[in-house]
């Protein structure tokens, strides 16, 4: 597939960096030549030095020739505008990055595909999806959803009082009400692997499972968390993120408390947000939090659109006795360091975009990296074809083979998410998630492909 990108930020350069990879032929259209000029020996792509905006910019960049344009600049205009020219330049799919919340608003009277958006991407509404995501599985060292929160993968430490220590996998199975959920990787000891049933969770793993959405409470269950789901919340910032962040918590959470070091937005805030209470200070200040009473809190998030500040206070918050603190960090070059500082979560916008980005253009066809921490391991999405060996026998028959390389971990059927047993028959139309070390990728690829 032919792609044009324009704008070569952080979120333009990490999806032309997984586009290449994939095979995509990728063009690049960037108006600052610095950076123009400093991507092109980066990356073998072409890259225009131009406005996103420019016909001329589009056409030296291939547009005619594109299938899908992603416009992705920090200006919602140029973004719109880009989609409008690629429109009337044949592009089938045009997408934007538009953060103006009065274009983006159901209620908005602006119908932006009229402006030929086929899809938009609004960064707040990304990010809010992440951190409650995040919020609803306590005590979790990372937090992933796939296809519209439906799809859940999670990791968490096993801990000697857990139901499930010192029990193997068939085991904690067999403690399920049901079996809408399945152990995709254990980390011991500075080794990871895919397991099998007989493995046997011993207390200090990392074990990484992925679940159904509905499954969340059983899954909890059998961790010993369920009284860990957050009741007391705090929201640090003066953005637009914060707001929509504490209006979504508070649909689920009994306290949420916006903490705005701006008065004037506090004000509008207040005005905006219905049950959650809106403290006026500053965020970073230790008097502040004890003021505000944050002792003892359940979730802490630093949300405002300045880095070191929403890191200083998910700190003092910790140090406070918040138990969950999490942070929005600008800088992803310092996240590792945030995490190891004592910031519990650390969430790039930027990244989280370009996740969503690809997950729209690759769901159910290609691979999607699943970011999982210190682990060598790779999410594959891959769509079960028509006469593949994949549909030819249950899948412990044609997965014995990858036994402990991979893991067949949800079939997507139609609208139904299956979690599969050794029994379960793939069938053509099918879309797998499959967790699977790099070293066995093209063995998968080829288990999924139909004979021609």
């Amino acid at each position: 597939m032919q792609i044009v990108i324009v704008g070569a930020g952080t979120v333009g350069f990490e999806l032309a960096v997984q586009l290449q990879s994939q095979g995509h032929d990728v063009s690049l259209v960037e108006e600052d030549g610095a950076r123009a000029a400093s991507i092109s020996e980066k990356l073998d792509v072409l890259v225009v030095e131009g406005n996103g905006s420019s016909p001329r910019a589009l056409e030296q960049a291939g547009i005619r020739q594109a299938s899908m344009l992603l416009a992705v600049t920090s200006h919602d205009e140029v973004n719109i505008l880009a989609c409008g020219l690629a429109e009337q330049m044949g592009v089938e799919q045009r997408i934007a990055r538009i953060r103006n919340h009065e274009l983006t608003s159901s209620r908005s009277p602006i119908k932006l595909e009229n402006l030929g958006v086929t899809r938009v991407i609004n960064p707040e509404r990304v990010l809010v999806r992440v951190i409650d995501q995040i919020a609803r599985v306590p005590d979790a060292v990372e937090v992933f959803a796939y296809h519209d929160g439906d799809i859940v993968i999670s990791r968490h430490i096993i801990r000697d009082n857990m139901p499930v220590a010192g029990k193997n996998l068939i085991e904690v199975l067999e403690m399920a009400e049901n079996r809408q959920f399945l152990a995709v990787a254990i980390k011991r000891d500075g080794k990871t692997w895919i397991p099998a049933g007989d493995d046997i969770l011993q207390d200090g793993d990392d074990v990484t499972t992925l679940f159904r959405h509905d499954a969340l409470p059983e899954y909890l269950r059998l961790l010993d968390l369920e009284d860990r789901v957050p009741r007391r919340a705090f929201v640090a910032g003066d953005s637009l993120t914060a707001v929509q962040l504490c209006a979504a918590l508070r649909e689920w959470i009994d306290s949420v408390t916006l903490l705005d070091p701006d008065y004037e937005h506090g004000l509008l805030a207040a005005e905006e947000l219905d049950l959650v209470e809106v403290l006026h200070g500053d965020p970073s200040d230790r008097d502040f939090l004890r003021e505000a009473n944050l002792s003892g809190c359940d979730l802490f998030v630093g949300a405002s659109e300045r880095t070191t500040q929403n890191v200083m206070s998910a700190l003092l918050a910790r140090s406070e006795g918040a138990r969950q603190v999490s942070a929005i960090s600008l800088e992803p070059r310092s996240n590792r360091l945030f995490r190891e500082i004592g910031v519990d979560h650390v969430i790039s916008p930027r990244r989280m975009v370009s996740q969503e980005i690809m997950d729209l253009i690759h769901r159910g066809r290609f691979s999607m990296e699943l970011q999982l921490r210190d682990m060598d391991l790779e999410s594959l999405e891959i769509l079960a074809e028509e006469g593949s060996k994949i549909t030819s026998a249950p899948l412990h028959k044609v997965w014995n083979p990858f036994k402990r390389q991979a893991i067949a971990g949800a079939i997507i059927r139609e609208d139904k998410i299956l979690i599969p047993r050794g029994d379960s028959h793939v069938e053509a139309g099918d879309e797998l998630i499959v967790i699977t070390q790099p070293k066995t990728l093209n063995q998968i690829r080829r288990l999924f492909k139909g004979k021609k």
